[in-house]
């Protein structure tokens, strides 16, 4: 059944007189959306215009959102799902302005993980375009103006400016992707200015939570050994939990991940620590003829690896619940950069974590800045 919609009508129905006392009404615009699922029609209501002050700029606004909505409507628009549906799979300069976000989502070159991480962000421009107006328009019509629109939209929604910078660099990446298609010729978005941003001091585990955490030994003894080795491992859990059973050389004491920089995966060599190298022994010994990943959802060798899902709920439910310890699992990483800085100094941290930037490193060690300071009341020279 082909989808349609029933006139747009509004309520007062006298909305179009100047009549006072409809000013003081609350004004909505409803209709009936059919298609294959709602053949009996699904009733959509909206409003927008209640906080107009006066009668004129209410009915002018009760326009402006009914035209909106038919534009919308006849590009393919289901306010049901509130997506655009079209056999289209490209986007042109006469593609809306909401529908191109969502193909080109759909069709840049990222990896899945940046694609999942984009879904918020560019639902988050949908609302901003819907509010602002820029909805009505075209990708191609679309210019930095009305982004800085949208984006000034969501500051006054309350997301920070760290959030505003993320949505900022996340569109940017699908206007590369309009670059691409000649719709624009240039992305127009990096010239829009990142905001001020102070990065939050990480959490780390401190004496009082490394001594809890030792007590997962009986209670969740898998639980600890993983956490333990991923401590050690100076990697992040992505890399971490997906390790194949080949990509651990014990006798030459070092393990193989594939580390993401940019678009690209490079091969890291990372080290057994010797302090742990039982616990790599022992994971191995578990492992049986066929078995590819090092830690499955149970924590021992397996054929497929473990989840991010299964490896979070643990953790919340043994290390948060159980014990009580308030920081998240990634402190781990954390919590060993601001180890090694206070006993080997940044530097050690830097080679150790592959930063390339002591700055990153420093935002990991938590302590370093304090412990230099104290450090620094305490020199002395000849003079």
């Amino acid at each position: 059944m082909k989808k349609h919609h029933s006139p747009l009508k509004v309520t007062p129905a006298t909305w179009e007189k100047n009549i006072k006392a409809n000013l003081k009404k609350t004004w909505e615009v409803y209709y009936k959306f059919y298609n294959h699922e709602h053949q009996l029609g699904y009733t959509v209501r909206f409003k927008g215009m209640n906080r107009c002050q006066t009668i004129e700029e209410k009915q002018e606004m009760t326009r402006f959102l009914i035209n909106n909505e038919l534009r919308n409507l006849s590009n393919g628009y289901n306010p049901i799902t509130k997506e655009y549906e079209t056999e289209e799979n490209q986007v042109y300069e006469k593609t809306p302005f909401i529908l191109a976000l969502q193909i080109a989502l759909k069709k840049v070159r990222v990896a899945d993980s940046t694609r999942r991480t984009m879904e918020d962000p560019v639902k988050l421009m949908i609302e901003a375009s819907q509010k602002t107006g820029v909805s009505v328009l075209t990708i191609s019509e679309v210019r930095k103006r009305d982004v800085r629109l949208m984006l000034d939209y969501l500051l006054e929604k309350g997301y920070s400016n760290d959030r505003y910078n993320r949505i900022k660099a996340n569109l940017g990446i699908l206007y590369n992707y309009f670059v691409d298609l000649e719709i624009f010729e240039h992305n127009y978005i990096r010239d829009i200015a990142k905001l001020p941003h102070t990065p939050k001091i990480r959490k780390i585990f401190r004496d009082s939570d490394k001594s809890k955490f030792e007590e997962l030994k009986v209670l969740n003894y898998d639980l600890w050994r993983f956490l333990k080795l991923f401590y050690y491992s100076q990697s992040r859990i992505s890399e971490f939990r997906t390790l194949k059973l080949s990509d651990i050389h014990f006798d030459k004491q070092y393990f193989v991940i594939f580390e993401k920089k940019g678009r690209r995966y490079h091969k890291v060599v990372k080290p057994i620590n010797i302090h742990i190298a039982s616990l790599w022994k022992e994971v191995l010994s578990e492992a049986k003829p066929g078995d590819e990943y090092v830690f499955t959802n149970k924590l021992a060798p397996g054929l497929k690896p473990c989840t991010r899902n299964s490896i979070a709920q643990k953790y919340k439910l043994w290390v948060k619940n159980k014990l009580g310890i308030k920081v998240d699992m990634y402190a781990l990483k954390h919590t060993f950069a601001n180890d090694v800085t206070k006993q080997y100094g940044i530097h050690e941290a830097q080679m150790a974590l592959g930063h390339t930037n002591q700055r990153t490193t420093e935002l990991y060690a938590v302590d370093y800045r304090e412990d230099l300071l104290e450090k620094q009341k305490h020199l002395k020279t000849g003079f």
